[in-house]
C-alpha cells in the first residue's frame, strides 16, 4: 500500500482496512513514545547522579572528548612548588658602592690658644718638639746648652744667673732640679749674643742690633748666637718693649720669623708669656699661646704663675712694666722647672 506522511487515511477505504491501519500507527507510535520515554529516563538519571566534573564535561564537550581520551591510571603525585615571599618593597636596583678608606683625625688635646691664660705654667714636649731638638743633636747642636732672647730682663744677674752663685736654695722638695742645674752648667751665668737692653722682636731679627765682634756683618742677633753657641734649647722672652697700643699681630708676625729661624737651626725654641700688658688686651700672650700652637712648641706661661702674687708680679713704683723683686724669683723658678720638664722629657725620647 501507499501511504501518505499523517496521521489520516484515505477515506475511500474500508472499515477494516482502517482499523489494521489504525493498530499499525498505533504499535509504531507506542514503540517510539518507549524509545523517547527510556532516553529521557536515562539522561535524567545521568543529571541527577553527575559530578561537578560531570557536569563541566556536559557543559563543555571539547572538554569531555579531551578527558576521554585521558589515561585512566591514577597520575603520580607531584611537588608544589615552594611558596616565594614577595617583599613589600621592590628594591632599586644600584651601582656597586665604591668603598671609599675614612680616616678618623686624632683627637687634637692641646690648650686652645683662645684660652692662653688656663695653660699650665710648665709646659709638655710634643712629638713635633721632640723631633726639632733630636734633629739638631743630629746637626751638633750641643744638648747640655741653652740660650735666650730677650731685652734687658733676660740678662743673667734677673733671669736663672742665680743658679751657678751660691744664692738659692731648692731645698728638700725640690732638690730634684739641682740635676738639671748640674746639666746646664754654664748656660746660667753666659749672657746670650740676642739679649740686650731694649731688645724687641724686630730688632733680635735686624744685624744692626748685633754684637759687631762676635756676629757676622749680615748676622741677626738671634742668628748669631744660634751660629756660635750652638744651643739646643732657647728661650723667647720678648714683647714687654712692645709700644704701648701697637698691634699684637704685628709683634705676632715677627716673632713668627724668629721662630722659623730657631727650628730651622734645629734648636727648641720655648715660648713664653709676660705678666705685664702694656698693649692692652693682653694681645701679645695671645698671639704667643696662638703661635705655639701652631708650631706645637712649649710655652711656658709666666702670667699664671705671677697672678698668685701681690699686683700680678709687677713693680708698681715702675709702671706696672718691670718685675718686683717676687717677680724675679717666681720667674726664675718657673723657667727652672720649665727646663728640667724638657730635658726628662727629651732624654726620655732618645
Amino acid at each position: 500500500m501507499n501511504y501518505k506522511k499523517g496521521c489520516h487515511p484515505e477515506r475511500s477505504e474500508g472499515s477494516s482496512g482502517l482499523i489494521a491501519k489504525i493498530c499499525v500507527y498505533t504499535a509504531l507510535g507506542r514503540l517510539c513514545l518507549g524509545l523517547c520515554l527510556a532516553m529521557v529516563t536515562l539522561f535524567l538519571s545521568a543529571c541527577a547522579t553527575a559530578t561537578p566534573a560531570q557536569v563541566s564535561a556536559i557543559a563543555h564537550p571539547l572538554d569531555t572528548a579531551t578527558a576521554a581520551s585521558a589515561p585512566t591510571q591514577t597520575p603520580a603525585p607531584s611537588l608544589s612548588p615552594t611558596a616565594t615571599l614577595t617583599p613589600s618593597v621592590t628594591p632599586t636596583p644600584s651601582n656597586t658602592p665604591t668603598i671609599t678608606p675614612t680616616f678618623t683625625a686624632t683627637t687634637d688635646t692641646r690648650p686652645d690658644p683662645y684660652y692662653w691664660s688656663t695653660w699650665p705654667i710648665v709646659p709638655t714636649v710634643s712629638g713635633v718638639a721632640a723631633q726639632i731638638y733630636q734633629r739638631g743633636i743630629s746637626a751638633g747642636n750641643d744638648p747640655h746648652i741653652f740660650s735666650v732672647v730677650g731685652d734687658c730682663q733676660s740678662e743673667p744677674n734677673v733671669f736663672m744667673g742665680i743658679y751657678e752663685t751660691n744664692r738659692y736654695s731648692l731645698g728638700d722638695t725640690y732638690q730634684y732640679l739641682q740635676e738639671t742645674i748640674d746639666y746646664y752648667k754654664g748656660s746660667f751665668s753666659r749672657k746670650s749674643l740676642a739679649v740686650r737692653d731694649g731688645m724687641s722682636a724686630p730688632t733680635a731679627l735686624s744685624a744692626l742690633w748685633a754684637d759687631k765682634d762676635a756676629c757676622q756683618a749680615d748676622e741677626s742677633p738671634v742668628a748669631c748666637e744660634l751660629r756660635v753657641r750652638k744651643p739646643s734649647i732657647m728661650f723667647i722672652n720678648l714683647g714687654t718693649n712692645w709700644l704701648p697700643g701697637a698691634s699684637a699681630e704685628v709683634y705676632g708676625k715677627y716673632l713668627r720669623q724668629i721662630v722659623d729661624i730657631v727650628i730651622a737651626n734645629g734648636t727648641l725654641p720655648v715660648l713664653s708669656t709676660k705678666a705685664d700688658d702694656v698693649e692692652g688686651n693682653h694681645g701679645i700672650n695671645k698671639v704667643t699661646a696662638q703661635i705655639a700652637h701652631d708650631y706645637d712648641i712649649p710655652l711656658m706661661n709666666f702670667w699664671a704663675a705671677a697672678q698668685t702674687l701681690p699686683n700680678g708680679g709687677l713693680d708698681p713704683n715702675r709702671n706696672n712694666v718691670y718685675l718686683s723683686t717676687d717677680g724675679w724669683d717666681r720667674r726664675n723658678f718657673s723657667a727652672l722647672e720649665t727646663l728640667d720638664a724638657l730635658r726628662r722629657a727629651l732624654a726620655a725620647g732618645k
